[in-house]
């Protein structure tokens, strides 16, 4: 009786160390899927959005002023395409760092010697290295600007912008995605003597992967407000304010 008892006895301490070591490995699979697994979440879409936008990751308002600047300043002609190279940088010391360097080419398009619009397109690399994220992009845009006349209150752009690359998040989880992030708009309204958007509507789509392989879709609208102010409101109904 004794021997079996003790039979017993080691039969359990046994089963208990067994369910103990599946528990532990139960628990590392967890965390290691947790780490793996990981998901975009909106708000990941709108801190992507966000910097896409502002000057301080050479976004599509640094782009906005460049095409109007070209105008003002590059001597064109009707119907005589012409090209630039457009390379910036952030201040050093800057909380979030930029580059990029794109290639323009241009075309002034007229009614007999009376310009109509000027179209652009552009490509080339964009970084960004903020406080919440970092990105490596390719970056491409096929802007069209009109509202040429004297009389026009303002200039207008008709604007495709996209940025396809990389990105690491530098809060929370600090993981890593790609992306195409891509903004489509058609009443980009520019003052004519400050440069600045004053209003108007964009219609923005990002979608990509995490590292782990999970895909995500997001869409929204940005709207412009005038005085460096923008509303991001994806289609949750959820609302981010830009501002730069």
């Amino acid at each position: 009786m004794k021997n079996t008892f003790k039979t017993k006895a080691v039969s359990g301490a046994l089963a208990i160390a067994a369910i103990l070591a599946l528990s532990l490995n139960s628990c590392k699979k967890d965390n290691a899927s947790g780490t793996s697994n990981t998901t975009v979440t909106e708000a990941d879409a709108a801190e992507l959005a966000t910097n896409a936008i502002i000057p301080a990751s050479g976004g599509f308002v640094v782009q906005v002023n460049s095409s109007v600047t070209i105008y003002k300043n590059v001597k064109l002609s009707c119907g005589v395409a012409k090209d630039s190279s457009i390379t910036k940088s952030s201040v050093a010391g800057s909380s979030q760092a930029y580059n990029y360097s794109l290639n323009w080419n241009y075309l002034l398009n007229c009614s007999g010697a009376v310009p109509n619009d000027l179209t652009f397109n552009f490509s080339g690399q964009s970084q960004y290295d903020g406080p919440r994220m970092a990105s490596n992009d390719n970056s491409t845009g096929g802007f069209v600007l009109t509202g040429l006349a004297p009389t026009a209150s303002a200039y207008i752009l008709n604007t495709t912008y996209t940025r396809n690359g990389s990105q690491t998040s530098r809060i929370g989880r600090n993981y890593s995605f790609t992306s195409t992030l891509s903004i489509k708009s058609s009443n980009i309204n520019v003052d004519k003597t400050t440069l600045k958007i004053l209003s108007g509507t964009a219609a923005v789509a990002i979608s990509g992967a995490s590292s782990s392989g999970k895909s995500f879709n997001f869409n929204g609208t940005i709207s412009f407000k005038g005085d460096n102010k923008a509303t991001l409101i994806l289609n949750s109904g959820a609302s981010y304010n830009i501002q730069w």
